[in-house]
Formats: structure tokens, sequence, C-alpha cells
């Protein structure tokens, strides 16, 4: 393995040709990433009958000031957890840390189905939930992150974020639609319940894993997180990918929060339902840009997330000056577009070139 600190930057090499092509297939069959694909995907659509959940029974308890703090709850986590997730990543074992994870998750969510069903779930047990769920999550992502090359091969792990962005993406939309349905028959705490029972389906999927140890000549000393900064220095394009991929994704959550529902109510003569069109629309965006990658190798992949993003520039810009539903959907298609490719990218370009020793510290550096 080369040594981090020295190793040829991607600008300095010579053009390459896309690596070799991992068809989805061949990734499926692969018995760990299968494992893990499954793992990912069922939780995804648990979370999205909890979100609904989560949300709705936020409002019945505080109205929008409930909702808003159950927002923050379920975004500070990330800030405050994530670089500590990438450094524990290194220093313990990736499998374990996936698997306590989702079984602290699923703990969480237990007490308050209980709750629910009994008729007595107060608002700050919300915000606890959501809190701690981010938290763990801010533990698995470096974990699931930094296994993947493992699991995938590094000429794979393109075509293995596609797919599982993809996979979530489409599982998310179709997960909301039905949850939104099975309202009208079963109460609300019963999707907690469900989304409970999916971590714990993927944490008894993810404990086949191996135990992904490293070697021990790789450290002699514990694992620091400024390594996961000096790591990135022969790098420069990755360093501005990932600078970049916090940047944006951090103005795209204040935009889609409250810039958008702004514009549908004030510019769309809209409510809720052309709200959800244009949320439909960003996923779909998102899942189709997924599905190409998952298929297209990209070689440079730095570079390349560095162009997705530039795709934000209409995508906006035909959001900002929409006064037509069918505009604002183009928008928020292509804004989808953009994040969902410059996000597979990003992570990928990171997977593919920093050294499995040093892999969670970076990982946690995309996630906090």
């Amino acid at each position: 393995m080369a040594d981090p600190l020295t190793a040829e930057p991607e600008e300095a090499r010579p053009p390459a040709l896309p690596p070799p092509r991992a068809g989805v297939a061949a990734l499926l069959r692969r018995p760990g990433f299968g494992r893990v694909y499954l793992a990912v995907v069922t939780s995804e659509l648990g979370d999205a009958f909890q979100y609904i959940a989560l949300m709705w029974a936020a409002l019945l308890a505080g109205g929008p000031l409930g909702v808003i703090a159950v927002r923050l709850a379920d975004s500070l986590p990330a800030l405050v957890f994530g670089f500590h997730g990438g450094l524990l990543a290194d220093r313990a074992g990736r499998r374990r840390l996936m698997v306590g994870a989702d079984l602290v998750r699923a703990a969480a969510l237990v007490p308050v189905a209980v709750a629910g069903l009994t008729g007595s779930l107060p608002l700050w047990a919300l915000v606890v939930a959501a809190f701690v769920l981010t938290t763990c999550a801010s533990y698995f992502d470096p974990a699931y992150g930094a296994v993947l090359p493992a699991l995938a091969g590094r000429e794979g792990v393109q075509a293995a974020n596609a797919l599982v962005r993809a996979s979530a993406d489409a599982l998310w939309l179709g997960g909301s639609a039905l949850a939104a349905a099975l309202l009208a028959f079963v109460p609300l705490s019963a999707f907690f319940a469900l989304n409970a029972g999916s971590f714990l389906l993927s944490a008894l999927l993810l404990s086949g894993l191996p135990s992904f140890a490293r070697p021990a000549h790789e450290e002699t000393e514990p694992p620091r997180l400024r390594e996961g900064f000096t790591v990135l220095r022969p790098y420069p394009w990755l360093v501005a990918a990932v600078g970049c991929l916090g940047v944006a994704v951090t103005i795209s959550s204040g935009t889609w929060i409250v810039g958008v529902p702004q514009l549908v109510r004030h510019a769309l003569d809209g409510g809720a339902g052309r709200f959800s069109l244009l949320i439909v629309a960003y996923a779909l965006g998102s899942i189709g840009v997924g599905a190409l990658l998952a298929r297209r190798p990209v070689a440079r992949k730095a570079r390349a997330s560095l162009l997705a993003w530039s795709g934000y520039l209409p995508a906006y810009a035909l959001l900002a000056l929409a006064h037509t539903l069918g505009l604002a959907l183009l928008g928020a298609l292509a804004a989808g577009a953009a994040q969902g490719a410059a996000l597979v990218l990003t992570i990928s370009a990171v997977q593919s070139e920093i050294p499995d020793s040093h892999l969670g510290r970076v990982t946690g550096l995309e996630h906090g």
C-alpha cells in the first residue's frame, strides 16, 4: 500500500481510461456486498415510514415549533459526532460499529412506539429519539463507507455507491407513498415499530460480515483525527471535492427546508401537494443519475464531482425564476441529479484513493 503522504495525487497522473466495469449483477453476487446492500435498503425503507411518523407526531405534539425542534435534533448530531464516528471506524471493528449503531437505533424506537400506542407520546421523547437516531447514523455511515471498498473492490465502489443511492431513493419514495396510504388504516406509532424491526434485520445481516480488523502492523499508535486531514494533502482535487460536498449539502438542506416551501407558497400558489411533487422530482433526478453511474464508470471522480455540482446553477436558476409548476419540477429534477452525482462521485473518489487505514476518518469528514 502506498504511503498516504507520498502517494501520487490524481491530477499528477496521466489521463487514464475509465476502470473496468463492475456490473450490478456481479456486485450483488458478492456475498459481503449483497448483505450490506440488503441491510442498507431495508433500513432505508423503514426510515421512510418512520420519518413520516416522526414529523407528523411532532406536529401533533408541538405544532410547527415541535417540527422545528425535531428537525434540529435530527440535524445537529452529524456536526457533533461525525468526526468521532470516522475516528472510531478506524480504531474499532467496523462491523461491530455498524451492528451496534443499528441495535441502539432499534432500542431507541421501541419505547417511542409503545408510548405512541398507549396514547402518551410527548414532544421531548420525539426530540430524544431523533437525536439518538442521527447520532447512531454518524457512527454507522463512516464505518459503512470504510468497509465498502473491501466488499465491492476499489474498482467497483462507484457502481456500488450509485446502486445503493438509487435503490435507497426509490425505496424512500415508494415507502413514503405507502406510509401515507397506510395512515388511514394503521396507528402512527406502528411505523416506529416497523423501523425498529428494519434496524434489527439490518443488524442481523451485518453480523454475518467479516470483522474487517486492520493488520497489526498497519498502525503502531491509535489513530488520530488530524491524520484524516493529513492524508488528504496530496490530493488537492479530493480536498476540493470533500470541502465542496460539505458546503453544498448545507446550502441545499437550508434551501429545501425553507426556500423551496416559500417558493411553492408564494410563486406557485400551491401547498403541500405541490411541494411533495417537487420532492418527488428531486428524488427522481437522484435515482436516474444513480442508475447511470452504476453502469458508467468515471475515471477522475473528484474532478467530475465538482463538475456535477455546477449543475446546481441551472437547477436553482430554474427554481428561482419558476412561475409555473413545470419549470419548478424541471429545476428540482436537475438539482436532484446534480447532488446525486456529486455525492456518489465524491464518496467513490475517497474510497478509491485513500488507504484503508485512514478511510474511516476521511469518510467521517464527509459526514461531519
